[in-house]
């Protein structure tokens, strides 16, 4: 089996076998804003890595999908709108394909594989260049009537209608974190040795876990859940002490107090999750 990994600058391909990936490649993406490029740029690395014996592949992609079309319907950092991966690549590779939005992927992959093996359902949250969410309740990939559900990034975190940003992403990723100290070049390892040391960014950062926390705290008042999973380079990077500011908050706004044995944990996986969540979804 195939998974496949397309961020907003990086790709990474895999052979999956029994949960993990046994081999794999990955590169630049050479032509962001080209879907043609890209698509073949992906095509050509599958073939590298597995040649023509591919049943079929899986590919996880930071943005939102139709996954019944295999349509991606925006992906913001490669600036895709409406494009139809599933069939482009399944055309190159000569084998069915299904796509899925990374971290759905990644909250299968942990649900499969990872930290959700044994709950019933969970929520996934990645917390990175940006926030994403994923769903899986009661065994199964949760996206909603309208298909895109667990866009939790993208949700308000801040009352203020006049405020320049409101969404919980642009607030508490590493690209809001840029806008916020107007730092366009902040990357995570310059925020991992400046984390307690510059103010400016330390508050930053602990004002967006807050943030982080609160947010999530709403999703499990309302759906009742006993498991989130945290993952993304943010995340990772810093650790037990940064999600343990999310999870103090998230234990004072949940509600009810029943709700507080919601399980906060670090993700198992960690940058294979949505490589090894999109690859058990084509199977």
């Amino acid at each position: 089996m195939i998974g496949v990994d397309i961020g907003g600058t990086n790709l990474l391909v895999g052979v999956i076998e029994g949960g993990k990936v046994v081999e794999r490649v990955h590169k630049q993406i050479i032509a962001r804003g080209d879907f043609e490029a890209v698509a073949l740029q992906t095509s050509e690395a599958i073939r590298e890595l597995a040649g023509d014996s591919i049943d079929a592949v899986g590919i996880s992609v930071a943005g939102s999908v139709d996954v019944n079309r295999g349509i991606v319907l925006r992906a913001q950092n490669l600036n895709w709108d409406n494009v139809p991966l599933a069939e482009t690549v399944s055309a190159h590779v000569n084998c069915p394909v299904v796509i899925e939005n990374d971290v759905t992927s990644a909250a299968w992959g942990e649900f499969t594989y990872g930290a959700g093996i044994g709950s019933e359902s969970i929520f996934a949250v990645w917390i990175g260049t940006g926030i994403g969410g994923g769903l899986v309740l009661n065994g199964n990939i949760w996206r909603g009537p309208l298909g895109t559900g667990g866009e939790f990034g993208m949700g308000i975190s801040e009352c203020d209608p006049d405020a320049p940003v409101r969404v919980l992403e642009g607030l508490a990723s590493r690209s809001g974190l840029q806008e916020i100290l107007s730092r366009p070049e902040l990357d995570t390892d310059t925020i991992v040795d400046e984390y307690g040391k510059d103010q400016a960014l330390t508050e930053s950062v602990n004002t967006g876990a807050l943030r982080i926390g609160t947010s999530i705290a709403n999703v499990i008042t309302l759906l009742s859940l006993d498991k989130v999973v945290l993952g993304g380079g943010i995340v990772e990077a810093l650790g037990e002490p940064y999600v343990e500011l999310i999870r103090k908050q998230f234990l004072r706004d949940v509600f009810p107090a029943h709700c507080r044995k919601c399980n906060l944990c670090i993700t198992e996986l960690g940058p294979d999750a949505g490589l090894l969540g999109a690859a058990a979804l084509a199977k």
